[in-house]
């Protein structure tokens, strides 16, 4: 009798468990319900790919087809208040389906879409989200700075401040001696640019802007409007006559001081000590705060083994000093010009060189003065 009861039971709770399952199994297939059919589940795939591309007050939609029976897509946006019908067509070389949303507000978007085979069955919804750029946000964009427009040698040598992140380029034009009309792109990388055949006495100015690309996948170029920008002429020597050098860092044995290199006269030079090395350097006091745009130099000749690196510091005290920076100086006989990145005030300036062109120990420079424009 007990073990008919058992068995009776063990029966009962077999039965429940497999009713509970039914039922749990129901709830969860109601979300595909308009897809069950006779038994069997009949939907239209989803796409691959699927992907946003923005724009000013437009953007893309584009994606892979997954399901060779779609024949429509049903985009919603703006909690589908907005929505948009296309028949499904395929680019053949790059079996993509595009899709332009144009006239939109700028913003962010989600968006819905749904496909639908000729039978009328339908995919799940996807869901993306995109944003559309428009004229706030081009109202934020900066034009990269220009630090300075100098005229050298017959060339405008555009000196550039730092880029915006998302600059792609920026955009100068200009015109050159015969009056033609150049339009020239420069990177965001690029500190120093030059553009060579520039009439500083015809014009004397140029126009830039910055381009935009605010995202990877954007559609658009956004631009900044055009600036223009005086261009600063020709350098003019400081007079060095009552300038006064260190008497520091000289070739002992034959007296060739720094004091040379303030005379004007190519043939006599400071000659650096042979007997310290590298760095060697000289200071000079031009007995007045002067606007220094950079410094002109001019190498020994002939050319055996020339100043090569070096660096020029400033002060107006004689104490504090402060680097203008490391640069270059040219392996050339002529008289050269160096210009500061950016202009400085001061009344002393330092030079210290750290190599020549010989890989030696000491070397010499015949001329050293500042300059303005």
């Amino acid at each position: 009798m007990k073990l008919k009861n058992i068995k009776k039971m063990k029966y009962v709770a077999g039965l429940f468990v497999l009713v509970t399952s039914l039922i749990a199994c129901s709830k969860m297939d109601a979300t595909y319900v308009d897809f069950i059919k006779k038994g069997s589940i009949t939907y239209v795939g989803t796409p691959d790919s699927l992907k946003v591309y923005p724009g000013k007050n437009r953007l893309k939609l584009e994606w892979m087809i997954s399901d060779p029976t779609a024949t429509r897509a049903q985009i919603y946006w703006n909690n589908k208040s907005d929505s948009l019908i296309v028949p499904v067509v395929v680019d053949p070389v790059t079996k993509k389906m595009t899709v332009w949303l144009n006239d939109l507000r700028e913003g962010s978007y989600s968006f819905q879409i749904t496909f639908y085979d000729k039978d009328n069955n339908r995919s799940v919804v996807s869901n993306t989200i995109g944003r559309v750029y428009g004229d706030n946000y081009v109202n934020t964009l900066l034009t990269r700075p220009v630090k300075s427009g100098i005229f050298r040698n017959d060339s405008l040598v555009v000196t550039w401040g730092a880029a915006d992140l998302t600059v792609v380029a920026t955009e100068l034009k200009y015109n050159d001696k015969n009056g033609q009309p150049h339009t020239a792109v420069t990177l965001p990388s690029e500190i120093v640019t030059k553009f060579p055949n520039y009439s500083m006495a015809a014009y004397g100015t140029f126009q830039y802007r910055s381009l935009y690309v605010p995202d990877s996948l954007a559609i658009d170029t956004f631009y900044t409007p055009y600036q223009t920008v005086k261009v600063t002429g020709p350098p003019i020597d400081y007079v060095r006559t009552a300038w006064t050098a260190s008497e520091t860092d000289y070739d002992l044995t034959n007296p060739r001081m720094p004091k040379n290199v303030l005379d004007g006269v190519q043939s006599t030079i400071w000659h650096m000590d042979k007997t310290k090395g590298y760095p060697q350097q000289m200071t000079v006091d031009m007995k007045t705060e002067n606007l220094v745009n950079g410094f002109f130099y001019n190498q020994r000749t002939a050319l055996d083994g020339p100043v090569k690196l070096v660096e020029l510091l400033s002060s107006n005290d004689g104490t504090t000093w402060k680097s203008l920076g490391a640069y270059t100086f040219e392996n050339i006989g002529t008289k050269q010009y160096l210009e500061l990145l950016e202009p400085s005030t001061f009344r002393y300036f330092r030079l210290i060189v750290r190599s020549d062109y010989k890989n030696g120990t000491a070397t010499a420079l015949a001329e050293l003065g500042t300059y303005r424009r």
